[in-house]
């Protein structure tokens, strides 16, 4: 309990620190989701002309594209810092007696918070526009919740080997850029359903971003089955992140 507290600190440090020094401070936390929201919807659904016919709206592709994209930068941002997290805490975890845990479970609430700022940003871009929000989008919450253990534990899997595999840390950024473009945010599912399924079934990622498509476009409920599929991957990931912390940190204590 007393280490959760710990992290739940340094999560409240780490929040009101990020922004010291620039004009418009913790302001940048809401302004960077705006600034996202504002050039995917005036490019795609205006410039582009991008139409999207499965819902009744002419910012029908903004109105597809902005929670997968807010889900994404969430899961990217807190993957690369998990990754980055043992190299950059290495000399805090020299000098004091905390887990390694506590610096990643500080990203972790640090990062959902922010997620759900700017989710409720996209929501907020709803009302503008006029389109129907009522309960189910409730459903965010635990879908939220359970990307951000996926991604948690995915990071504190790839950031145990960083310190044995340098080079990790450098084909991290392209793994994302590409995971990225084999997700369907920015395009629809069924442009690659047909000739390349594989990217859609072996993509952890895409079980939890088009819940939150279906929330966003028709207000639909997550189906039994599609809550277990992500339930069962987060789980299952905090699993091996939990067994691999054991059986690696000692070493890596001993190396950075």
């Amino acid at each position: 309990m007393k280490n959760i507290l710990l992290a739940f600190d340094f999560a409240k440090r780490d929040f009101k620190e990020r922004y010291v020094g620039t004009g418009l401070g913790q302001f940048w936390y809401v302004l960077s989701p705006v600034i996202t929201i504002f050039i995917y919807t005036v490019i795609f659904s205006d410039f582009m002309k991008m139409k999207l016919s499965i819902v009744d709206s002419s910012y029908a592709y903004s109105i597809y594209i902005v929670p997968g994209l807010l889900a994404w930068l969430s899961f990217s941002k807190m993957l690369s810092m998990l990754t980055n997290s043992i190299a950059q805490k290495s000399n805090l975890i020299k000098k004091i007696n905390v887990p390694m845990y506590v610096f990643h479970l500080s990203i972790l609430i640090t990062e959902f918070l922010l997620f759900m700022v700017s989710i409720s940003l996209g929501i907020i871009f709803l009302l503008i526009i006029e389109y129907p929000v009522n309960f189910t989008f409730l459903w965010m919450l635990p879908i939220m919740f359970l990307q951000a253990i996926f991604v948690f534990s995915l990071g504190v899997i790839v950031s145990l080997f960083v310190p044995f595999f340098k080079d990790l840390k450098e084909a991290i950024p392209i793994i994302i850029q590409l995971w990225f473009w084999m997700t369907p945010i920015i395009y629809m599912k069924e442009m690659i359903a047909d000739k390349y399924p594989l990217i859609l079934v072996l993509n952890p990622f895409y079980y939890y971003v088009h819940l939150y498509q279906d929330i966003f476009l028709f207000a639909k409920a997550p189906a039994i089955n599609d809550l277990t599929s992500i339930l069962m991957i987060s789980l299952i990931t905090l699993l091996l992140a939990g067994w691999l912390y054991k059986k690696m940190i000692n070493t890596i204590k001993d190396i950075i």
